[in-house]
């Protein structure tokens, strides 16, 4: 299920940002945004989260263990690989030492809980026969004898070849006073001519004034040298077989491999949702709910830009027992702070976290769309008001379990024809209760309709403001914080009342006396 809208609507990538699984497997389920329908699936995700909780608050030391060796595990390269290379079987060396250390910090409750069993040992000292515990893999003679005894004498012949050649060296030096000092060859004047004569140099111009000198070790070192290359080649076979052999022990493990990556992506999500918990105090949500209730409910995503602007932030409450629900209200009220909220808190809660809030109860849907708000898509020829209409048409026709949340719906079209279009909508939602639909206006006096829940936000609580601010602020910036910090984001039952809020808002913001008068006569009438 796409819920890119839904993640564009709430602001939701700057709080998941905060979500921070440490190995490649965790990361990429990160990133897979698994979207979860059923109930079974986040009881056991919330059970999992829970006992980590309590592991870390337990278990600090070993939690912080645990993190560091899951920030230190690679992704094994493709594990249905039939040859493996020195590469590939460093990363599962690595992998399984890290493994091995993890199982070590885990208690038993909470490895029976997560199905985490080291089994693998077999495997790890199949690759570490010389009992190396570094992360690093090296086809040590450990793993044939062999490959031992072949190594052996080409460490002879390297020590054969050099003797030669510190003899030869040490020869030339007494002989003719040149001292190579490590080099393949050196200069010297060209009127050296006896060096030309010499069998153990091979000389040659340099330029006009000098000859380019090199020492010639001669048969011996030369027959040495190829017994070398005979034995390098017989090394580079033994090792193609070394890792023949490891591979097949490999390929035996590769069922318990692949579970093993499993059981640590397992682990670091629920390791990085408990500690994403403690760091942000959320609350374990109800989804098996009939109906929809938010207690001390944040938008964390806009509470960090309060807490920055160093604005007052009012958590929502707000409960929702029918499936149609209509919400009126001015511009700056928060209706759509509300929608966001709802969207945001039902979208992290079927991603499996706990939610900011003190209570949020809820029941699961197949699906969240957002509508309006410019949310709607890029339909080729067709006005705003018909994409509108074909997205609202598309979600709407389905069996499957809905939470929609339209903002003012029909907003581009003539106001008696919207408001028939809003009514008609309303009234669809409640003969359908597969679809919990969200939607606000700014009609008044919309018609009752049975089984609708109309509610209206609260409001600007103008007699506070005015008693605050005595005069007009100059300052739009200020003026716009004060609003905000005197607009009542409650939820309240749609009483009927009409709200002038607009207006004063209006005025508040610089809206001429005269203007503010006539609009306020026109009220009236």
């Amino acid at each position: 299920m796409s819920i890119s809208k839904v993640i564009k609507f709430t602001g939701f990538d700057s709080f998941y940002e905060k979500y921070r699984p440490l190995t490649p497997y965790g990361k990429a389920h990160k990133e897979a945004l698994h979207f979860y329908t059923h109930a079974h699936e986040l009881d056991q995700i919330h059970l999992i989260t829970d006992a980590l909780v309590d592991f870390i608050d337990n278990n600090e030391h070993q939690a912080l263990q645990i993190e560091n060796y899951l920030s230190r595990i690679d992704r094994l390269n493709g594990l249905d690989k039939k040859e493996y290379d020195a590469v590939d079987i460093q990363l599962i060396k690595k992998f399984l030492l890290l493994y091995k250390a993890i199982d070590k910090c885990l208690t038993k409750a909470t490895k029976e809980l997560l199905n985490f069993e080291y089994r693998l040992n077999d495997l790890l000292e199949a690759l570490m026969p010389d009992k190396d515990l570094s992360e690093s893999f090296f086809l040590s003679s450990a793993f044939d004898n062999n490959l031992k005894t072949v190594r052996n004498s080409i460490r002879q012949q390297d020590e054969k070849l050099d003797a030669i050649r510190q003899k030869i060296l040490q020869d030339i030096e007494e002989k003719y006073q040149i001292a190579m000092d490590g080099r393949d060859f050196i200069l010297v004047d060209n009127r050296r001519y006896e060096l030309l004569e010499a069998q153990e140099l091979n000389c040659e111009f340099y330029d006009s004034k000098l000859i380019k000198v090199k020492p010639f070790f001669g048969k011996d070192y030369l027959d040495a040298q190829m017994a070398k290359e005979q034995l390098l080649v017989k090394e580079s076979e033994l090792e193609r077989k070394v890792l023949s052999t490891i591979s097949k022990h490999i390929r035996q493990h590769q069922g318990e491999l692949k579970n093993a990556t499993e059981t640590i992506c397992l682990l670091d999500v629920s390791l990085a949702r408990a500690r994403f918990s403690c760091l942000h105090k959320l609350i374990a949500p109800n989804y098996k709910s009939t109906s929809i209730e938010i207690k001390g409910g944040f938008l964390y995503p806009l509470w960090e830009k309060h807490q920055k602007k160093r604005l007052e932030y009012t958590p929502l409450d707000a409960t929702f027992k029918n499936n149609a629900i209509l919400l009126s209200g001015s511009n700056m009220g928060g209706k759509t702070v509300l929608f966001k909220t709802v969207a945001f808190l039902q979208l992290l809660t079927q991603l499996g976290f706990r939610v900011p809030a003190q209570q949020f109860s809820t029941r699961l849907f197949d699906r969240i769309q957002v509508l309006g708000n410019g949310q709607t898509g890029n339909v080729e020829g067709l006005s705003s008001f018909g994409q509108e209409i074909h997205q609202l048409s598309t979600a709407i026709a389905t069996t499957e379990k809905r939470l929609l949340l339209v903002d003012e719906l029909a907003r581009t079209t003539n106001a008696k024809e919207a408001k028939a279009i809003l009514y008609a909508v309303l009234k669809y939602v409640t003969h359908h209760t597969n679809i919990t639909g969200f939607f606000s206006t700014h009609f008044i006096n919309m018609p009752a309709i049975e089984k609708v829940a109309k509610y209206r936000m609260k409001g600007l609580n103008k007699q506070a403001y005015e008693n605050y601010c005595h005069q007009q602020l100059n300052d739009i910036d200020e003026n716009i914080r004060l609003i905000n910090a005197f607009m009542q984001y409650e939820v309240v039952p749609d009483d009927g009342q009409q709200s002038k809020d607009a207006l004063s808002i209006a005025g508040m913001l610089g809206l001429p006396s005269e203007i503010m008068n006539y609009a306020n006569d026109y009220l009236d009438q």
